[in-house]
């Protein structure tokens, strides 16, 4: 898992790095096509966000799983 992270951290930082290089191309095409900047940046983290839930292992607590039991 540290190592995925490790992974998803790089990339993001060369993800900065090229975006922030051509920041004003990015910005006059999406205000052209009349695109918020906002919700399209946090639409992006949230599906990240889901990406990155969906390939971590999650362990369930053992007391979660006794409880199943009795519901």
């Amino acid at each position: 898992m540290f190592q995925l992270s490790i992974i998803l951290f790089t990339k993001a930082i060369k993800l900065f790095g090229v975006t922030s290089a051509v920041y004003d191309i990015y910005t006059s095409l999406f205000g052209s096509m009349e695109i918020n900047l906002s919700l399209l940046v946090y639409t992006l983290a949230i599906e990240a966000l889901f990406i990155f839930l969906k390939y971590t292992p999650i362990k369930v607590p053992v007391w979660v799983k006794a409880l199943e039991d009795f519901v």
